[in-house]
């Protein structure tokens, strides 16, 4: 209870920063991952560390109040508001750099918003600090996917391809990372393997599957399961 508190008198003492009172425009650097890693002006500084000194006083350490930002982060991203949601990950970052969390969510982030060498980016930059992590893994293979898949280049997939391995490997169940590899043994014209991820990845966790990609590979070949029938873009109910 006590540490709830703490949290709560936090954020209202971060109120003076909190982004709905600011004037933002599209190119503000509170929206920018890092605050787009621009020098900041002396009252950006005095600001920040009014913030700093806020947070030091309700919470127990740096690595608490950027866990509690991350949160909130996550909590507007779902509501769709996804600069608000950049500005409480920058908030997180600006507390505690290190926490890969951060730079996970704004690669994230950046991909959702198209930015995709950004996010490969920011993804390297989480993988750094924690490589064993599966979820994360597989999120910067479908950054690479969408690199191979605009530019065509080989160096990509085979990223891809190296993080999913490591992926599937820590995390058999990861279905997205199974999901993924199937698309990676598309692209090498491998669709027998295709197929057999994408029915390890169905089989977990249906909701993720693009009956685009799952109709251009029936075209390929005939799905060896008959789970999937062509030119359908459902699956059978056998």
């Amino acid at each position: 209870m006590k540490k709830i508190l703490l949290a709560t008198i936090a954020f209202c003492c971060a109120a003076s920063l909190s982004f709905a009172q600011d004037k933002v425009t599209e190119t503000s650097t509170k929206v920018l991952p890092m605050f787009g890693g621009k020098q900041k002006t002396e009252a950006e500084q005095m600001k920040d560390e009014k913030f700093l000194t806020s947070c030091d006083k309700n919470f127990s350490n740096r690595q608490e109040a950027s866990k509690f930002f991350m949160e909130r982060g996550w909590e507007y991203l779902n509501e769709g508001q996804t600069d608000t949601a950049m500005y409480r990950f920058n908030l997180a970052w600006l507390l505690n750099p290190g926490n890969k969390d951060t730079y996970w969510a704004f690669g994230l982030v950046s991909s959702a918003q198209g930015n995709t060498n950004e996010a490969v980016d920011l993804y390297e930059k989480a993988i750094a600090i924690d490589g064993k992590n599966s979820l994360l893994l597989s999120d910067a293979s479908e950054a690479y996917l969408t690199l191979y898949k605009d530019k065509n280049k080989k160096k990509h997939l085979k990223k891809a391809a190296g993080y999913l391995a490591s992926a599937t490997t820590l995390d058999g169940s990861n279905s997205f990372a199974l999901y993924n590899m199937s698309l990676v043994k598309y692209y090498e014209k491998k669709y027998a393997e295709a197929w057999d991820y994408l029915h390890k990845s169905r089989n977990i966790n249906m909701t993720q599957i693009d009956y685009g990609y799952v109709m251009d590979l029936v075209a390929k070949m005939p799905d060896p399961q008959g789970f999937f029938k062509q030119g359908e873009a459902t699956a059978t109910t056998n």
